[in-house]
């Protein structure tokens, strides 16, 4: 019988997403809010016991009160249904609302109704990051443009591009858990003609030609990687980046405006920050 770990932590109740976000990009199963508590829940083959402290450490230096209060294994149960039980619609704006399928017929009239059944995989909605490049995207996707989803967790962010007008849009995630995930939203989407979503590493991945890119990662992963992003989006194209907290915002747009992006626009909320960057209109890597 599967064995689940379950860490934990005492965490003030408005730092919940903020450490939630973070705590997101371990292999966890789920994530359980109670009482200015957090139990983070993970396989047992999955669980390193460092990682105590690691999330520990992660969650102090980004300014998070947080406590250890235990650790302990309990035994299999359904917990994707236990945590469905606690997801509810997000409204975007006044055009976009992102659903579980449970809830989707109550907002049948709702422009933009996208459908995430997330099965424990970043990108609910939920998190101030897919919120802001949710709205980002809104604005920037042209008719038959061809759009990448760095890191697409449930899909979402694939799936609004082409329901927005975009041709197509590439979403690739390094996990397993995540690809299945979001392959099931782009069904119950309708839009599998129109989205491919493959499992790979950043760090392997090819990436497309495009007219427009979304990187809803960490600014470890966003920094590096700004000359690669850059170099396959079209001149002047928009190229959206999250996962940054506003403490790393100069941090980060610093290696894009290095090398001629300039910043369109900037939302924050709470912690997070997202910024939609434009390319420069010659770009030599």
């Amino acid at each position: 019988m599967t064995r689940y770990v379950l860490l934990t932590l005492s965490v003030p109740e408005e730092q919940f997403d903020l450490a939630s976000g973070l705590i997101a990009t371990y292999p966890l199963v789920g994530i359980e809010e109670g009482m200015d508590e957090l139990t983070v829940c993970f396989e047992q083959n999955d669980w390193n016991h460092d990682w105590t402290d690691a999330i520990i450490d992660d969650l102090t230096r980004a300014g998070v009160r947080v406590t250890h209060i235990a650790t302990g294994t309990e035994e299999d149960q359904n917990w994707n249904a236990e945590w469905e039980k606690t997801i509810d619609p997000v409204l975007v704006n006044d055009r976009i609302v992102i659903v579980p399928e449970w809830r989707a017929d109550e907002y049948a009239n709702v422009p933009l109704r996208l459908i995430i059944t997330p099965k424990m995989s970043f990108g609910t909605g939920h998190h101030a990051t897919t919120r802001m490049m949710c709205r980002l995207l809104e604005s920037r996707v042209r008719p038959n443009d061809h759009w990448v989803d760095v890191g697409t967790g449930t899909g979402v962010l694939a799936i609004l591009a082409v329901r927005l007008g975009a041709a197509s849009a590439w979403g690739f995630d390094n996990s397993e858990w995540s690809v299945l995930n979001a392959l099931e939203n782009v069904e119950r989407n309708g839009v599998a003609d129109r989205v491919r979503i493959e499992q790979a590493d950043l760090e392997s991945a090819v990436l497309p030609p495009c007219d427009g890119l979304a990187a809803n990662l960490y600014r470890h992963l966003v920094i590096p990687y700004a000359p690669a992003f850059v170099s396959v989006v079209r001149p002047g194209g928009p190229l959206l980046v999250s996962g940054i907290l506003k403490y790393d915002i100069d941090e980060v747009v610093a290696p894009f405006t290095s090398i001629g992006c300039t910043v369109e626009e900037m939302e924050q909320e709470s912690e997070w920050a997202a910024i939609a960057f434009r390319t420069p209109e010659h770009y030599e890597s």
